[in-house]
């Protein structure tokens, strides 16, 4: 688990600033939340459990 992870998990799930460029997510400053035991839980939930599938469109979403 790491914050590499999270950010990759990131651009799997859309979001824009994972990709190239000034305003891209940096892993090394998503590494601090994986030092804590009590963040461990959430983040590996996150990262193991979130796929595309489970991301709500933006029509989905004003229903």
């Amino acid at each position: 688990m790491s914050g590499a992870r999270l950010c990759t998990l990131l651009g799997e799930l859309g979001y824009e600033g994972t990709k190239s460029g000034s305003d891209s997510l940096d892993p090394d400053s998503f590494e601090w939340p994986f030092q804590y035991e009590d963040t461990r839980p959430i983040l590996h939930w996150i990262c193991s459990t979130l796929r595309p599938s489970n991301i709500l469109s933006i029509s989905e979403l004003s229903q």
